[in-house]
């Protein structure tokens, strides 16, 4: 046997091409969650009126649940007139496995008050959340507001605060969610777990 059928293969780990981002011309890695992301920031721009400067992505949201802490990623926040009216999360997969998520999230983010509206999104499916009542109203591409929806849909404003009591419920189940359904680790940063 010569040496070289003795060398082991090294696996080498994937990688992935870089495309540049939609809203912030940076590059950025063309992943699963990234694709839906590009698709959605395109979509809001696009076909739904609003204009890039009201798209903030790549937001982030620290937690300490029962000794733990982690980080979850918001991909995009809507936000008009110094208001953050939506918050989205892009995930492959199912979007109705992930809603209770977005929406926990979205109850989470801003210790004044909730977020009004929520969006969990896959390259073929969009849940569109009602926070304060934590149910989606509804699905698909087609039915995401436009800018003028969203500000009619949201004229009522400051939305509820979320009672403190219920603090410790969102971050339980934001915890669960965002630590048990994930086949891949999350990235360690300190003591700290992202999940992206």
């Amino acid at each position: 046997m010569g040496a070289n059928s003795q060398e082991k293969k090294e696996k080498k780990p994937y990688q992935f091409a870089k495309v540049p981002c939609f809203l912030t011309g940076k590059l950025v890695l063309d992943t699963d969650r990234e694709r839906i992301k590009q698709k959605l920031a395109k979509f809001l721009v696009d076909e739904r009126g609003f204009s890039m400067d009201e798209l903030i992505p790549d937001q982030e949201y620290f937690m300490e649940f029962k000794g733990k802490k982690i980080v979850s990623i918001i991909d995009l926040l809507i936000k008009i007139n110094d208001r953050i009216l939506l918050l989205a999360r892009c995930n492959p997969g199912s979007v109705v496995t992930r809603e209770t998520c977005a929406i926990s999230l979205a109850r989470l983010f801003l210790p004044e008050h909730i977020i009004p509206y929520a969006i969990q999104a896959n390259l073929d499916d969009v849940a569109i959340l009602d926070v304060k009542n934590k149910r989606a109203i509804e699905y698909g591409w087609d039915n995401i507001p436009s800018r003028t929806e969203l500000l009619e849909m949201t004229k009522n404003w400051p939305p509820p605060a979320l009672p403190e009591k219920r603090r410790e419920v969102e971050q339980q189940l934001l915890f669960s969610y965002e630590t048990h359904w994930r086949k891949d680790p999350p990235e360690v940063r300190g003591d700290v777990l992202v999940y992206k």
